[in-house]
């Protein structure tokens, strides 16, 4: 008997950790989303999107190699 209310206790004490932290993260990434809205430095960056840059490392293959020929 008593180890089934210590359980009970345990669980309770448990779920209601696991649904503070889930709240915690939930406003957070509220919070996180709004500042980026508000930020007019880091929307402009969001905002733009590259289709030719397919993965993610930036535009180098669109610049030309050099010329060829000798060098000097």
């Amino acid at each position: 008997m008593e180890n089934i209310v210590m359980f009970s206790i345990g669980l309770i004490i448990f779920i209601l950790y696991m649904v503070g932290y889930l709240i915690m993260v939930k406003k957070a990434n509220e919070m996180q989303e709004k500042k980026i809205k508000n930020d007019p430095e880091l929307t402009a960056s969001y905002r733009k999107v590259d289709s030719i840059d397919m993965d993610g490392m930036g535009n180098y293959g669109r610049f030309p190699k050099g010329k060829l020929g000798k060098k000097k």
